[in-house]
C-alpha cells in the first residue's frame, strides 16, 4: 500500500511540488527495502493530525525510532511507551520530560528520572500520549528530517530521498503569513536553517538546540535550571507541559 498525504495537505503542497511524480518515486523507494519503519500506513501520520492552516510551529527531529513498535509517524512520540514507567530503549522521551519539568521549575538537571515521572503524573500527564496530543492541538507539526528508516547503513539514503519533500513543505509554510516557528533539534534538522530563512517573515522564529537523545546537549549540567523549553514557550506563546 502506498501512503498518501491527506487531501488538504496535497492541495497545500501542489503549487510547490509535483506530487504525482513524488508518489511514483516514493513507491519505488519504499519497494527497494526489505523493511520500512514506520509501517507504510503511518509514514504521513502526523499530517492526519493537523491541517496546514493550524500549523504554528514545526518541530524537526532526525529520523524515526528504529523499531516498528515505537515509530508511529509522529516525531519523538515513542508509541511503545503508554505510561512513564514503561521501559524505554532510547533517551529522548526521558530527556524531553525532564526538560519540560525544569522549564516549569518542577525539577533540575540533577532530578532523578524516576522522580520526574512521578511529578509528571501528579500534574496530569500520565504518559507521552498526553504530552504529544497537547502539542498537536496547539499546532505543533512533529516531523523528522527522514520520514522513514530501514537499517542504520541506509540512513543517508533516507535523508537524501526526503529532501525535496521538506523543501516544498518549508516553502509552502513560509509563504503563509505569519510564518510558523521552526524548532530544530540536532545537527540534521539544523541543516535546514538556510532554506527556512529564505522566505520566513522573522528569522528569530528559528530556534536551534541539541538533540534530546543526548542530555548533555539538550540540557546543561553546569546550569541545572536551564531548559530549551523556557525559550520555546516564551517564543511560541503557550505552555508545552
Amino acid at each position: 500500500m502506498l501512503p498518501h498525504l491527506p487531501k488538504e495537505w496535497e492541495d497545500f503542497l501542489t503549487p510547490y511540488f509535483d506530487l504525482p511524480s513524488f508518489y511514483d518515486q516514493l513507491q519505488n523507494f519504499l519497494d527497494a527495502f526489505e523493511t520500512i519503519i514506520p509501517d507504510r500506513k503511518h509514514i504521513f501520520h502526523v499530517f492526519e493530525k493537523i491541517p496546514p492552516a493550524k500549523v504554528c510551529c514545526v518541530l524537526y527531529g532526525e529520523d524515526p525510532y528504529p523499531r516498528s513498535s515505537s515509530a508511529n509517524g509522529i516525531a519523538f512520540w515513542d508509541a511503545q511507551i503508554t505510561d512513564w514507567n514503561d521501559r524505554t530503549v532510547g533517551n529522548s522521551m526521558k530527556n524531553i520530560l525532564k526538560a519540560l519539568l525544569v522549564a516549569h521549575g518542577l525539577a533540575t538537571y540533577k532530578t532523578p528520572i524516576s522522580q520526574c515521572r512521578e511529578i509528571a503524573v501528579q500534574h496530569g500527564i500520565k504518559g507521552p500520549g498526553d504530552l504529544f496530543r497537547h502539542w498537536l492541538v496547539h499546532g505543533v507539526l512533529l516531523i523528522n528530517v527522514a520520514l522513514t528508516f530501514s537499517t542504520f547503513k541506509d540512513k543517508k539514503r533516507h535523508f537524501e530521498f526526503w529532501r525535496p519533500f521538506h523543501r516544498a513543505l518549508i516553502q509552502a509554510l513560509n509563504h503563509r503569513r505569519p510564518s510558523p516557528f521552526y524548532i530544530l533539534w540536532g545537527k540534521k534538522a539544523q541543516q535546514w536553517q538556510a532554506l527556512i530563512k529564505e522566505n520566513i517573515d522573522d528569522p528569530s522564529k528559528i530556534l536551534t538546540y541539541g538533540h534530546p537523545t543526548f542530555i548533555h546537549q539538550f540540557l546543561k549540567p553546569d546550569q541545572p535550571e536551564y531548559s530549551p523549553f523556557k525559550e520555546i514557550e516564551q517564543k511560541t506563546g503557550f505552555s508545552w507541559l
